[in-house]
């Protein structure tokens, strides 16, 4: 798959799961990741947009923003019980972003978890601009 049409692709890792990200723009790139966190976790075909949050968030450089959004988005799903599969990044630049995602409150009935994630990581953490795309590395504790 090329990185233009793959938006991101699971790497092994001893006991944890990591994420190659790819995407057009750094936007595209933070959306993706998203994507990825919560494909992680459940089926997102079977999740249905009736909730709408609002995040904005400010860190120290791109990388710890990348972690800081994912994190927080598994903090959403891990004490709200939300799992989302819409996200929109509105702004977004070196040390802070706003974005909105959708998603629904956990069902057991239609959500299967395949796993929880402990905590996003620094661990081999990078993002990079390949020629006209960008691409990130995520590691995430099971």
């Amino acid at each position: 798959m090329s990185i233009k049409t793959c938006k991101f692709q699971q790497i092994e890792h001893t006991a944890d799961v990591g994420l190659k990200i790819f995407g057009a723009s750094q936007k595209e790139l933070f959306q993706n990741a998203a994507e990825g966190l919560f494909s992680i976790i459940t089926n997102l075909s079977k999740v249905r947009n009736s909730v709408t949050r609002e995040l904005s968030l400010t860190s120290t450089d791109t990388e710890a923003l990348l972690v800081d959004w994912l994190s927080e988005l598994n903090f959403l799903f891990l004490t709200d019980r939300i799992v989302f599969n819409e996200f929109k990044v509105h702004e977004l630049n070196d040390t802070s972003m706003s974005a909105s995602i959708c998603g629904e409150p956990l069902n057991f009935s239609r959500h299967e978890i395949y796993t929880e994630v402990k905590a996003v990581t620094y661990h081999a953490l990078y993002i990079k601009r390949i020629q006209t795309t960008f691409e990130a590395q995520v590691i995430f504790d099971l």
